[in-house]
């Protein structure tokens, strides 16, 4: 069973905090939740290994500080296509019989959490994001089981694509990969739940925990007044 963290081009992630981070505030804040989501599936029982499917140079970095495979989508490729080729090259390179698919922006997760649902697994597990919108996780073994979806509305698409296949997928609602991070209150809700995460460590020493508070005074100010 081997791990896929997708990452895109670090400059361009989480657009939908623009207004409240800078293009560098976003790059080291998406920095920040791969190497929490790397670290504990570094140290998972259950994992064979780890594979980054990038082609940014932040790849490289972090795929040698956390000494997990490195794979380079085509050039063209979108998400769906580079979770594609990365299954085909474990498979093919790596004799991968099942995969898991995490994003890289669920900083709250842990080894028992991704150890406790893959003794679970049998064919297709999926677990959506806090709206049952999309999919935080894919489990998939054969990896070519069903085709992958990630649109930002996938969690049905992957639950139908796999009973179109004739497999009941188990569908395992968890509080920890349910928190993806797209908005200012997903970032409250991180430091709440996660204060000692690299990603929690960075919002606090970067300010932007601070200005969050601020922001929530000044709302709290105007409804007073």
């Amino acid at each position: 069973m081997w791990a896929i963290v997708p990452l895109k081009t670090f400059s361009e992630a989480k657009q939908r905090l623009a207004a409240v981070l800078s293009e560098e505030e976003r790059r080291s804040l998406m920095l920040a939740m791969a190497r929490d989501v790397l670290g504990a599936l570094c140290q998972c029982r259950q994992l064979t290994g780890v594979l980054i499917a990038s082609r940014t140079q932040e790849a490289d970095a972090l795929a040698q500080a956390f000494n997990t495979e490195r794979f380079s989508e085509s050039p063209d490729a979108d998400l769906p296509t580079t979770l594609k080729q990365a299954s085909e090259y474990l498979t093919r390179t790596l004799k991968a019989r099942g995969i898991m698919v995490i994003p890289a922006d669920v900083p709250l997760i842990s080894p028992v959490d991704i150890d406790r649902i893959l003794a679970g697994h049998d064919r297709v597990t999926l677990i959506p994001d806090a709206d049952n919108l999309g999919t935080n996780c894919l489990i998939a073994s054969p990896p070519d089981s069903i085709p992958f979806v990630f649109d930002g509305r996938s969690f049905k698409p992957h639950v139908d694509a796999a009973f179109a296949a004739g497999i009941t997928p188990a569908v395992i609602p968890s509080r920890h990969f349910a928190l993806d991070i797209d908005t200012a209150d997903d970032l409250r809700a991180l430091l709440a739940q996660a204060p000692t995460t690299q990603t929690a460590t960075f919002l606090v020493k970067s300010g932007i925990a601070e200005r969050l508070r601020a922001s929530d005074n000044d709302h709290d100010a105007g409804r007073v007044r």
